[in-house]
């Protein structure tokens, strides 16, 4: 078994994941009855998550204190950046330059950490170096410290959504070329353009299933639990109440698939003569009635697979429906 476990916030669920090896050993999910990231929360429901953190820990038998835990892409800068060719002091200088003039918080209240992800073999005066750089503010990541204390644990890092998502899929992820890992979330979408331990892009859209839920209670003239179960029943299927749901629901995901589809153009653009011809849908939205044909007919070329991360796991049966939910939280614990 890990030293560790995975723990994931969501903004409507949290999730934690002790796996070992080729089982999961340990899972649980609660509801995150605030609504929101830990960024959002105010301190009554800063308490509140506490006190539901301990209460899943002591429920679920949990011994091991050390923790990985994720912080929302909402929360972070996260990119993959190209410069040319320097020495390790310069890409730092550079770095740090390009986040002064790029990133949405104060320069001097934030915590940064990057890692080389490409780099050319021969050097012609053209070639880019490709860097995966993540900045957090300090008080993002001092609020999920002070948190997971309160609750006892330990934390071994703090780290951001995307790494967890490729670690989550490594086993199948190519050396060769990219899959697009398409996450659909309540509050937000991550799209990663992924390899084998490599992140060669990476986009994060603040639209997910509660954004669909709202348009489907305000088309519908429903409460949002109302609108919640007619998502979870009808999905984006034309053949339902005479075409209203999937009239309604198209837009946003069509606005996804563009986004996909940008990506993948990107890609081969900066990868001469290789192009992505994998998709992997994962996360709570992915159940959407009828979404995995729909990208499919809408993404030619590119086969469209659910992202089960329980699939090659021996899981408690009651649990194994739920690999993409907890796509983050065993990617965070592996």
């Amino acid at each position: 078994m890990s030293a560790y476990f995975g723990l994931d916030i969501g903004s409507t669920s949290i999730k934690l994941l002790q796996s070992d090896g080729n089982r999961v050993k340990l899972l649980a999910i609660a509801n995150n009855p605030s609504g929101k990231n830990i960024g959002a929360m105010n301190n009554a429901e800063k308490i509140a998550l506490t006190d539901i953190l301990k209460t899943l820990v002591h429920d679920t038998g949990l011994r091991e204190k050390k923790v990985v835990t994720s912080i929302s892409e909402s929360l972070v800068f996260s990119r993959v950046l190209k410069f040319p060719v320097m020495s390790t002091p310069e890409l730092a200088t550079a770095i740090k330059w390009e986040l002064d003039q790029s990133v949405p918080f104060p320069p001097n209240d934030v915590e940064t950490s990057w890692s080389i992800i490409e780099k050319p073999e021969k050097f012609t005066g053209e070639e880019k170096v490709a860097v995966y750089v993540v900045a957090v503010p300090s008080g993002i990541s001092d609020t999920y410290m002070q948190i997971l204390d309160l609750v006892g644990l330990e934390p071994v890092r703090l780290e951001n959504e995307v790494p967890a998502l490729v670690r989550g899929f490594n086993k199948i992820l190519s050396s060769d070329v990219a899959t697009i890992i398409l996450e659909l979330g309540a509050s937000g979408t991550n799209i990663v353009a992924a390899g084998k331990d490599t992140v060669f892009e990476n986009y994060y859209m603040p639209v997910g299933g509660l954004a669909i839920t709202r348009l489907i209670a305000e088309a519908f003239g429903l409460p949002l639990a109302q609108a919640e179960n007619y998502k979870r029943t009808y999905g984006i299927n034309k053949d339902q109440l005479e075409g209203k749901m999937f009239t309604v629901v198209k837009p946003v995901i069509d606005n996804i698939i563009g986004e996909v589809k940008k990506m993948a153009i990107s890609y081969s653009n900066s990868h001469k003569d290789k192009n992505i011809t994998r998709l992997v849908v994962t996360g709570g939205g992915s159940y959407l009635l009828g979404l995995i044909p729909y990208l499919s007919g809408a993404l030619e070329g590119m086969e469209v697979v659910s992202g089960d991360v329980f699939s090659d796991l021996q899981v408690d049966q009651k649990y194994k429906g739920l690999g993409p939910v907890f796509s983050v939280a065993y990617g965070l614990s592996a």
